[in-house]
């Protein structure tokens, strides 16, 4: 098996929206994941977000479809946020850097990165190499509203 790879929320709308301009470079990244054998490791918060994304554009019935085909996938795995986690986060990632706009979810990712020694995450947001992280596809394009198609 090929190393882990974090899937953001950017990462994985590329991947499922084909009216995303990165989304053929995202799909193929993912794709290549899979064939080669890599597991795919993500948040309970990305999970959220994209469920959330989910049923707003596409409705409930694939919102639950994303969460229990998610839940069977044995190539993805969710990572839970408890106090610990999340206090790490905080502590390593938004107390020092006050000047950088990090959301909590953006320190649990980069704090579940660097506990498990994941280098690269399937993300479009380029906090993620401000971070000291590798992200697939290169380079990142700014993104500015999430829309799933």
């Amino acid at each position: 098996m090929t190393a882990a790879t974090y899937l953001d929320t950017s990462g994985w709308l590329a991947v499922v929206s084909e009216r995303d301009s990165r989304h053929a470079a995202a799909a193929e990244a993912y794709r290549t994941i899979i064939e080669r054998g890599g597991l795919i490791v993500t948040s309970e918060l990305m999970v959220a977000e994209m469920h959330f994304l989910t049923v707003r554009h596409r409705g409930t019935e694939a919102g639950i479809q994303l969460l229990e085909e998610l839940h069977r996938d044995p190539t993805h795995e969710i990572r839970y946020v408890d106090r610990e986690l999340e206090r790490q986060a905080i502590d390593r990632w938004l107390r020092p850097f006050p000047e950088r706009t990090l959301s909590l979810a953006d320190a649990v990712s980069f704090e579940i990165m660097r506990t498990e020694g994941i280098g690269t995450a399937l993300a479009l947001d380029s906090r993620f190499r401000t971070a000291g992280f590798r992200t697939l596809p290169l380079p990142p394009e700014p993104q500015t509203d999430y829309v799933i198609a």
